[in-house]
């Protein structure tokens, strides 16, 4: 395996706003509603009736459209990248997403940011092509990384950690890793605490020997473009949600049996020790995928012969995406309460590009609801997908007022007070390199 010594700080990114396509509405709405009777039938902690597009869709469906507080998805995730370090943007998505970057970016400036878009292609709307557009409008130097990420993060404003992390520098990906522990420490004894309800599917050993973690899969990568073969970054990311990483390291690794005779060792402790290590730990406990940390590096890196390394964050936000109802519920929920505290509330307590997206709601958002059909009445389009999935109740009242019953849990609480602390620490002190 070839060390590497990359620059430290990430300065350009690539930003996703397109997402695949299913054969027919029907189909899609079947999947939806398949995955979220299991998830309900097996008593899960998180339960998922999923966005999804479909080609035969006269409103296009695509999450990073959907409104949170009048505002589009994808201008939160645009205000989380505007508010950091970055130098360059690329952004991919429909034609539709044009429009509204195009409006956002005149109503509340770049920044001094050189942004570019590049259109989906709604015949090719895999990640490898996707990323492949993105990386095609950037000049990237051999030794640098590139931020990848998904625009369905709306509250994930804190990226400095990330494109300032000293591992940065002798890793070509980073996978940072969920981990239900370090982001819900008092989970167990206060559950309202867990104001981001997910399903974590995977266990991680940490460096200290009693340290089991419950992980979910990462949402955004920094990526040594240069220096990694694109069928590996396609292997990573579609083999992230269900537990073959190993397996897919192997299968690329079996092209150069010498990678998979330096990762033996690791992979025979593994299998030897890693069950009965959890079973001590938590004897109950069932999981898809699971390993030590130090035997996932070494193991992983010499599979695909490249430096990864994980890092355990304990920041909510970036587990906190919108791929379901659900999720896009959280949201509303959070901006809903934080509308309703008065003085001592707003979108700009706990988001730092609060009053510049509150400013293109009202500028920007009239406008776009003559021009993007999904806008013309979004309540009314939101209550009649959620009859479609099954769903037992509707989001809003004949006069598009929110009225979920979801409204008013205490996580919603919780989670304004957490984002209107961290808000408050990165308004008030410099950023924390780690």
């Amino acid at each position: 395996m070839v060390l590497t010594k990359n620059k430290i700080q990430i300065e350009k990114c690539i930003v996703s706003f397109s997402h695949n396509k299913y054969d027919s509405r029907k189909l899609a709405d079947n999947l939806s509603i398949t995955k979220a009777k299991s998830e309900i039938a097996a008593g899960r902690n998180g339960v998922s009736h999923l966005i999804l597009r479909s080609k035969d869709d006269e409103i296009d469906r695509l999450k990073f459209l959907f409104l949170i507080h009048g505002i589009p998805v994808m201008c939160y995730a645009l205000g989380n990248l505007l508010c950091s370090s970055l130098k360059e943007i690329v952004v991919v998505g429909s034609t539709e997403v044009q429009r509204v970057l195009e409006l956002f970016l005149n109503t509340v400036d770049t920044r001094g940011k050189t942004i570019q878009f590049v259109g989906e292609d709604d015949q090719n709307l895999n990640l490898l092509h996707t990323l492949s557009l993105g990386r095609n409008k950037l000049s990237i130097e051999d030794n640098e990384l590139i931020l990848f990420q998904p625009g369905d993060l709306p509250f994930l404003y804190d990226l400095e950690k990330v494109l300032s992390f000293k591992g940065n520098k002798s890793h070509n990906i980073i996978l940072w890793l969920n981990s239900r522990q370090n982001m819900f420490p008092e989970f167990n004894e206060k559950p309202d605490s867990e104001f981001v309800k997910r399903n974590y599917h995977y266990r991680i050993l940490n460096d200290h020997g009693g340290d089991l973690h419950e992980l979910k899969e990462p949402n955004l990568y920094p990526i040594n473009f240069e220096r990694m073969d694109p069928v590996i970054i396609d292997y990573l990311h579609s083999s992230r949600k269900d537990g073959q990483i190993i397996h897919a390291g192997i299968k690329m690794a079996l092209k150069n049996p010498v990678r998979f005779f330096k990762a033996l060792p690791y992979l025979v402790d593994h299998a030897f020790t890693f069950r009965s290590h959890v079973q001590k730990i938590s004897p109950e406990d069932k999981y898809q995928f699971g390993m030590s940390r130090r035997n996932f590096h070494k193991s992983i890196s010499n599979l695909l012969n490249i430096p990864i390394t994980t890092n355990l964050h304990d920041d909510p936000s970036f587990v906190s995406d919108v791929d379901a109802l659900e999720d896009w519920e959280d949201f509303e929920s959070l901006t809903h309460f934080a509308s309703n505290q008065g003085k001592e509330g707003g979108l700009e307590k706990i988001h730092p590009f609060g009053k510049e997206l509150m400013k293109f709601r009202e500028k920007g958002m009239p406008f776009l609801r003559k021009k993007i059909p999904m806008y013309r009445n979004f309540p009314s389009y939101l209550n009649h997908i959620y009859k479609t999935l099954e769903m037992d109740y509707e989001p809003f009242d004949s006069g598009g007022n929110y009225v979920s019953p979801n409204a008013n849990l205490p996580e919603v609480e919780q989670a304004y007070r957490w984002y209107k602390q961290k808000c408050k620490l990165l308004n008030s002190t410099p950023d924390e390199v780690p």
